[in-house]
């Protein structure tokens, strides 16, 4: 034995949208010289099966003994080719080789699992990859938003998506509700998940499928949703709650500062009346034989946001394009070869959603009674996210406390007892793709449908 102490983290899932996103699949390599002597010309060498990924090797003059060599980039090439091609997820292997002058020293395999082109890790691994999915240039998505434009010509007289040009959220509302009538007019049937065989992640239907097949469940058009909204230039959100996924798009020309968030207060707070910095959407609404109006599959959205213990995260998909996540590239075959298919639009008796009015709505406009109480109510109660109360911003005078009893605390300062203020703990910070990120997920992926 000449080399101990091995420490090889690497991805145990891949698929194309870590690929063509950058993921690296390899995190950390270290071993320690427990042998007696130096070891000199020292080759450490990574080979896939099948062959998923290119070569890798590394050479090191001299490992000294007692000396620990560590590598934290390395630089293992996946073949978009292969991945892009798998239409079924195939176990492979990573072989770790390390020799010395053409002796073999150690060799070790690990499995690896490699993904369908069109199938998503889930939310224990990078959740915020379900963005790729998003695919706002896809050639059909045209002629679906030249419909909505005339949805939209014939609620407003103004058929333009001109995304937050008016900054006028009511505006941003028509927009949003021209495109949810559109895909209602498809008459998509809801189909649960396609078969995939899988215990973990989910296969999705890319949009090319859904205007094939006209099928489709929750998660597969959240994000046809989410791609026509990012076409027109709105900024869209994905919600994952245990078993199920909706949609959403801000009103407001904003983001979240963080592409992945599991704090349901963030979004709800958004949500509440009289703020209207964004709109939650029921996407199965859109399902055919639901005749549910814009405002209905509203209400549907915020109902499922209620009870916090079924949310687990939200994806911003504006945010997640700052940091680099891509549109998956278009993938769209016919029997014919490469071309796009003419779609045929269902006339759907589209309802006006509810305008949107700042502040409390006058029904009897003629008279209005408003007593001194009122006023004083009005100045006191400011519902706009000026309100600290709202809105609460993270600043270096405010102090974050984590896995806390919020009855227990308050108790606790009702009665005037000592309390101590404990730092957070360092395995906590994990940077944005590093292995073991989102610790605070424990359950197992939920499978949407």
């Amino acid at each position: 034995m000449y080399l101990g102490e091995i420490d090889f983290v690497y991805m145990p899932v891949i698929n194309f949208a870590m690929q063509q996103n950058h993921v690296p699949v390899i995190k950390k390599f270290s071993a320690k010289n427990i042998s007696d002597k130096d070891l000199d010309n020292v080759t450490i060498s990574i080979k896939s099966d099948p062959d998923f990924a290119l070569v890798y090797e590394h050479k090191i003059d001299v490992i000294r003994k007692d000396e620990v060599v560590e590598l934290t980039s390395i630089n293992f090439k996946l073949s978009a080719k292969y991945l892009a091609e798998l239409t079924e997820r195939v176990s492979g292997n990573i072989t770790l080789t390390i020799s010395t002058d053409n002796q073999q020293i150690f060799n070790e395999n690990y499995t690896i699992d490699l993904l369908a082109y069109d199938q998503w890790n889930g939310i224990t691994m990078l959740p915020e990859l379900l963005c790729t999915f998003v695919t706002p240039n896809h050639p059909k998505l045209p002629k679906l938003i030249l419909r909505a434009s005339e949805i939209l010509g014939n609620w407003t007289g103004n058929p333009s998506f001109d995304a937050y040009q008016s900054r006028n959220p009511d505006r941003v509302k028509k927009q949003m509700a021209a495109i949810y009538e559109a895909i209602a007019e498809m008459k998509i049937v809801y189909c649960t998940v396609p078969a995939s065989f899988e215990e973990t992640g989910q296969r999705i239907r890319m949009c090319d499928t859904i205007f094939s097949t006209h099928m489709g469940n929750c998660l597969d058009l959240s994000l046809l949703y989410a791609a026509c909204l990012e076409a027109v230039g709105l900024h869209p959100l994905i919600i994952i709650i245990k078993g199920h996924a909706f949609a959403g798009g801000w009103l407001v020309e904003e983001s979240f500062a963080d592409a992945m968030n599991d704090d349901a207060s963030l979004i709800t707070k958004r949500t509440a009346q009289g703020i209207n910095d964004i709109l939650l959407i029921e996407a199965t609404c859109m399902n055919a034989g639901n005749n549910n109006q814009f405002d209905d599959s509203v209400s549907s959205a915020n109902f499922k946001m209620i009870n916090e213990e079924e949310f687990l995260l939200f994806i911003d998909v504006k945010r997640s394009r700052f940091s680099g996540i891509r549109p998956l590239p278009l993938r769209l075959k016919t029997e014919d070869g490469w071309q796009i298919v003419e779609e045929k639009f269902n006339a759907r008796n589209n309802g006006l959603p509810e305008e949107i009015i700042p502040g409390v709505k006058l029904i009897n406009v003629e008279k209005t009674d408003v007593s001194k109480q009122t006023v004083w109510e009005r100045k006191l109660l400011d519902l706009t996210l000026r309100n600290s109360l709202l809105n609460l911003r993270i600043t270096k005078i405010t102090i974050q406390f984590i896995g806390l009893n919020l009855s227990k605390f308050e108790d606790a300062l009702a009665k005037g007892e000592e309390l101590q203020i404990l730092s957070r703990p360092t395995d906590w910070d994990n940077p944005l793709r590093s292995a073991g990120v989102y610790q605070s997920i424990n359950q197992s992926d939920p499978v949407l449908d």
